[in-house]
């Protein structure tokens, strides 16, 4: 599972140049505590949850029988990961992540922010990438943009690390996802719900305008607030 840097200005206006690769997640790590959560976010978890990140909250819903795998919040970036409760973080089926990057919404679209995304996802694919941009969204009067991303061949590749003594590597899967990318009133926040499975065709994904509504029934609407 790949989470992403943020995105900073070059010297051209407009233009993006991406911090250094992307953060791969090598590890089933201890939960930290989240501020502002509706729950201590251990074991199952409850429908509805709000999260305090930087100087807004964000709400979600998950389904029963998920749990928080991972969460990391540094000054100018918090990223919080759930899976159910039957998978490990290295070798997740199904996955929701939730980002925020702060001080990035004046300096890009929400629009911008995931065509940004979906770049650095083409680097690490070594399949075909599935980019289907589904449009603009609003959440709760805050600007956002929702687009599919997907890899049809995605190497699962993680290092040794203080967690994991040793390094793991298993076939490589298809991957793809719901991804929302919403501009607060400071912050950029993204929230994408991911499944990863066999191998698929680029020209039939899993996942696509026809079927993205189902997809994500048990975790949207999504909720920005002060």
């Amino acid at each position: 599972m790949f989470c992403y840097n943020p995105p900073k200005k070059s010297g051209k206006q407009g233009g993006i140049q991406l911090l250094a690769g992307v953060v791969l997640i090598s590890a089933m790590v201890t939960p930290s505590a989240l501020g502002g959560s509706s729950t201590g976010l251990t074991g199952s978890i409850a429908h509805n949850h709000k999260l305090s990140i930087f100087d807004q909250k964000l709400s979600f819903t998950l389904p029963e029988g998920w749990k928080l795998a991972f969460s990391e919040k540094q000054n100018t970036m918090f990223s919080a990961e759930f899976t159910p409760v039957s998978d490990e973080l290295r070798d997740w089926s199904s996955l929701f992540c939730v980002q925020g990057f702060k001080g990035l919404a004046d300096s890009f679209s929400p629009e911008t922010f995931l065509d940004s995304i979906a770049a650095t996802y083409q680097e690490n694919c070594t399949g075909e990438i599935t980019y289907q941009k589904l449009g603009e969204s609003d959440i709760d009067g805050y600007s956002g943009f929702t687009a599919i991303i997907g890899c049809s061949h995605m190497p699962n590749t993680h290092k040794a690390t203080q967690f994991n003594a040793k390094s793991y590597l298993s076939d490589p899967k298809g991957e793809i996802g719901h991804y929302t990318a919403i501009s607060g009133e400071q912050d950029m926040y993204l929230l994408h719900q991911s499944m990863r499975g066999e191998v698929f065709n680029a020209e039939t994904p899993p996942l696509e305008s026809a079927n993205y509504r189902e997809f994500m029934a048990t975790i949207a609407p999504y909720g920005l607030s002060r």
